[in-house]
C-alpha cells in the first residue's frame, strides 16, 4: 500500500513540474500583496492561538496548570519537533507531553491524559469533516472513482468517527468493562491505568454542562480556518473557482499529508494540493504558488514563529527541559 501511494505521489508530483515555467511561477507569486499575505499570516495566528486555548481548557477542566502562555510555549516546542517527524505527528505529541510533565508539573499519565483527549476532539472534527469533503470530491476526480479506493476510504474514517462516538458515548461501560478486567502483564497493567484515568476525565468533561459541545464546536472552528485561509489565497488569483470542491480539496490534501512518509507531510500534501487545483483549471503556475504560499503560511510560518517564542521564552527565564527518552503510560 505505501509502495502504491508513492508511486502516486510520484506520478502527481511530475505531472506538476511537467514544462513547469519558473519565470510564470514567480509572476504568479508576485499577484500577492503584501497585505494581504500579511493578513494570512494573521488568520494563521489565530489558529494557532485557537488551539493552545483549546488545550487550556482541557487542562482546566483535568484540575491542572492551564496558564496560557507556558502552554503555548509547550505547544511551541512540540510544533518544531512535528515539523521533522512524519506523517501524523506522533513526535510533536510525545514531545508535548514531556513538556507538560517536566514544565507544567503534570504526572507523566496526566501530560499523556491532555494529549490524547485533545488529539480525540481535534481527529473526531478532522474526519467528519474529511467524511464530507471526500464524498463531494470523489465523484469529480478520476484517480478517486475506483469502488475499491473509495470503499477503503470510507471504511477507514467511518471506522474511526465510529470508535470515537462510542468512547464519547460509552464512557461508563467502557470504564466498567475495562476496570473488571485483570491484566497479567506490566504493560498490559499500565494501558489499563492509563485507559481508566483517560475515560474518567472524558467523564469530568462530559459532565461540565455544555463543555464537550464547546469543545467540538472549537475544534471544527479551527480546522475550517484552513479551507478559509485556502479560499482567500485562491481568490487572490481567480475568482471562477467552486469553493466548496476547494474546501474538500484543502481536507484531502491535509489527510494525505498525515500519512507517515516524509518529515511534516511535505511532498504529499504539496503534490495532492497542486494537482487538485489543476484540476480545477487553475494554470499549472498559479497552482504551484498557491500551494507553496499555503504550505508556508500554514507549516513553515507556524515553525518560525515557533523558534522565536520558544526562544524569548527561554531569554526571559523560563525552564527549558531536555527532552529524553521517557515510556509515556509507565
Amino acid at each position: 500500500m505505501k509502495k502504491f501511494i508513492w508511486i502516486l505521489l510520484f506520478i502527481l508530483l511530475s505531472v506538476t513540474f511537467w514544462k513547469f515555467d519558473f519565470s510564470g511561477f514567480i509572476i504568479s507569486i508576485r499577484q500577492v500583496s503584501p497585505l494581504a499575505f500579511t493578513a494570512l499570516l494573521m488568520v494563521q495566528v489565530i489558529s494557532q492561538l485557537l488551539v493552545n486555548y483549546q488545550w487550556c481548557r482541557i487542562g482546566k477542566v483535568m484540575g491542572r496548570d492551564h496558564n496560557f502562555f507556558k502552554m503555548l510555549y509547550v505547544n511551541a516546542r512540540g510544533s518544531i519537533v512535528e515539523s521533522v517527524t512524519p506523517g501524523v505527528k506522533v513526535g510533536g505529541e510525545v514531545t508535548r507531553a514531556i513538556l507538560l510533565k517536566n514544565e507544567m508539573k503534570y504526572s507523566t499519565q496526566e501530560a499523556a491524559i491532555l494529549v490524547t483527549i485533545q488529539k480525540m476532539v481535534s481527529f473526531f472534527s478532522f474526519f467528519v469533516i474529511n467524511l464530507f469533503a471526500f464524498a463531494h470530491i470523489s465523484g469529480r476526480i478520476e484517480g478517486f472513482q475506483s469502488g475499491i479506493i473509495k470503499a477503503v476510504v470510507y471504511f477507514l474514517l467511518l471506522a474511526l468517527i465510529g470508535s470515537l462516538i462510542f468512547i464519547f458515548k460509552f464512557t461508563s461501560l467502557l470504564e466498567n468493562k475495562i476496570g473488571n478486567t485483570f491484566p497479567k502483564h506490566r504493560r498490559t497493567a499500565a494501558f489499563k491505568r492509563f485507559m481508566i484515568t483517560l475515560l474518567s476525565n472524558i467523564k469530568v468533561l462530559k459532565s461540565i454542562r455544555g463543555e464537550m459541545y464547546r469543545q467540538l464546536l472549537l475544534s471544527f472552528g479551527i480546522w475550517i480556518l484552513y479551507p478559509v485561509k485556502m479560499i482567500l489565497l485562491v481568490r487572490l488569483f481567480s475568482t471562477g473557482f467552486d469553493w466548496i470542491f476547494l474546501t474538500g480539496a484543502t481536507f484531502v490534501s491535509y489527510m494525505m499529508g498525515m500519512l507517515p512518509l516524509l518529515p511534516g507531510g511535505l511532498g504529499s500534501f504539496e503534490a495532492t494540493m497542486t494537482s487538485l487545483l489543476i484540476v480545477m483549471q487553475i494554470n499549472s503556475n498559479d497552482a504551484l504558488a498557491i500551494t507553496l504560499l499555503f504550505r508556508f503560511i500554514t507549516f513553515w510560518f507556524v515553525i518560525i514563529i515557533s523558534l522565536l517564542y520558544a526562544g524569548i521564552w527561554k531569554l526571559r527565564g523560563g525552564k527549558s527541559s531536555e527532552i529524553s527518552d521517557v515510556e509515556i503510560f509507565t
